[in-house]
């Protein structure tokens, strides 16, 4: 009788559970293993066959739990998502990556490209985290014997009433005494004052707000209601108070406040000044003249006229430069304020080439610093995501939030993102759990909703997920009800 080869049964025993509920062998004992063969001819790849064995007894369980979804998991997000009537009626992608371990767990149309709305901030707050942390150039200038040259930055908290105290550029517009200068170049150097494939009849909107290389007042007309008095009295508050003061009342009017398209003659109806609607933000037309003046009226002492100089080399410009705290991070994320969208994008170009130029930002990001986190052949166009130009795919959205994860810090960037059930454009969704389990950006214009954050399951794994809709009609509530269901299950589940 040849000789036959003994293998230690424990091992094998040890092995043969896994084996046998993965489908990869079946070990029914330890004479599964005996060679036929002498063990002169063969014993080598019998040695060999046991080594892989083991390799794929022992590492492939570790690799199962921390990557991979069941079948079970998968169909079921397929019922959730690929086979949901409410997403059947538009475009729909989504994907689910394991966040600590960089891996994909489920996808459905992640590799489709959508318009992302408001999620196109994700990326702007990734640009504006990576060139400019937490200082920014606020102002530009030239000092001369008689004068003072100076340029924008973009710098978008002068005279903003949401960030009273934060103004760094005003205590330097204070201490001036020589005539200030400021110069807006013509032509291709100037700031268009809306981005990409914008709406131009958006500009009466609350959400629209024009970009400018020198904003002020957050580039809007601030209206609220004074604290009633003792005699039940209130007074309306405003801001630029020249454009506040000047309104006008039309008994006809059945828009509630209106301006002029190329103006900034604000109208009002008669149900104005119900208290419940206050207070009311709307979009200013800009123009150096306007900027010049007001800057004028609210530092009395500073001499301040206009100019078109092109923006002079780097290496001539004094630079002041301010604070940006995550105050400006939290209102762009949760708040999802437009303006701050693109006031980041200029205020970060003009960091790195010393004036705002948009367009050779958005190059170098979708060059340079975006396939370096697997984003790439993208289409980005603007810092808000009120252009339908813009499109990326679920993958990618879930890519820049893993990437947000590693630089920001998990504990930051959940602090500046809404909070399902507790803050900002979250604050009345995904609240259907004791505890908060969702972390996002939301996005919306008409026919699209977007969500793209973390998820916290119950056993402590932290997922990225995206949710991206496109193309569909009516309210984005049904879809909001869907989604909650779909990382609901997620939570309990995964």
């Amino acid at each position: 009788m040849p000789p036959i080869l003994m293998i230690e049964y424990r091992l094998i025993s040890a092995s043969k559970k896994w084996c046998h509920e993965h489908a990869l062998i079946r070990c029914t004992s330890a004479t599964a293993f005996r060679p036929a063969v002498p063990v002169g001819q063969s014993s080598g790849l019998l040695r060999i066959a046991l080594l892989l064995l083991i390799s794929l007894c022992w590492a492939r369980p570790q690799v199962q739990g921390q990557t991979d979804l069941n079948a079970r998991s998968h169909r079921q997000l397929q019922e959730f998502i690929e086979f949901n009537e409410v997403f059947g009626q538009g475009h729909t992608g989504f994907c689910l990556y394991d966040v600590d371990y960089q891996t994909f767990l489920h996808g459905y149309n992640a590799d489709r490209l959508f318009v992302p709305a408001s999620n196109v901030k994700l990326l702007t707050f990734y640009l504006a985290n990576r060139l400019l942390g937490h200082r920014t150039p606020a102002i530009f200038y030239q000092e001369f014997p008689d004068r003072i040259e100076a340029w924008g930055s973009g710098y978008p908290l002068t005279l903003h009433p949401a960030f009273t105290g934060y103004d760094e550029l005003a205590p330097w517009l204070l201490n001036q005494r020589k005539p200030l200068v400021l110069n807006f170049p013509p032509g291709d150097e100037s700031v268009a004052r809306y981005g990409p494939g914008w709406s131009w009849d958006d500009y009466n909107d609350s959400y629209v707000y024009e970009r400018s290389a020198f904003p002020l007042y957050g580039n809007r007309l601030f209206l609220d209601l004074s604290v009633t008095d003792a005699e039940g009295r209130q007074s309306l508050l405003g801001a630029p108070l020249s454009i506040a003061g000047a309104m006008r009342q039309v008994p006809a009017q059945e828009d509630r406040i209106r301006r002029s398209e190329f103006g900034n003659d604000f109208t009002v109806g008669p149900d104005f000044y119900e208290s419940d609607r206050f207070p009311i933000e709307r979009p200013l037309h800009l123009s150096p003249f306007l900027l010049s003046n007001e800057l004028s009226a609210a530092y009395p002492a500073l001499r301040v006229s206009s100019g078109q100089k092109s923006y002079p080399p780097a290496s001539t410009l004094n630079v002041l430069e301010a604070s940006l705290p995550d105050t400006v991070f939290r209102r762009l994320l949760q708040d999802s304020d437009n303006f701050l969208g693109e006031q980041l994008l200029l205020q970060a170009a003009a960091s790195r080439y010393a004036q705002p130029d948009v367009e050779a930002l958005l190059s170098f990001a979708k060059d340079t610093l975006l396939p370096a986190i697997g984003v790439e052949n993208i289409r980005w166009v603007d810092g808000s995501g009120l252009s339908r130009y813009n499109l990326l795919t679920p993958r990618h959205m879930a890519r820049v939030v893993m990437a947000l994860d590693q630089e920001v810090g998990r504990d930051r960037l959940i602090s500046l993102l809404s909070e399902g059930g507790v803050s900002g454009t979250l604050a009345n969704r995904f609240d259907n759990k004791p505890q908060a389990y969702v972390w996002a950006k939301t996005g919306s214009l008409s026919g699209v909703v977007c969500v793209s954050g973390l998820l916290k399951t119950e056993r402590g794994k932290w997922l990225a997920f995206s949710f991206m809709h496109n193309n569909f009609v009516g309210s984005n509530r049904n879809y909001y009800a869907e989604m909650q269901k779909t990382l609901s299950w997620c939570y309990e589940n995964l």
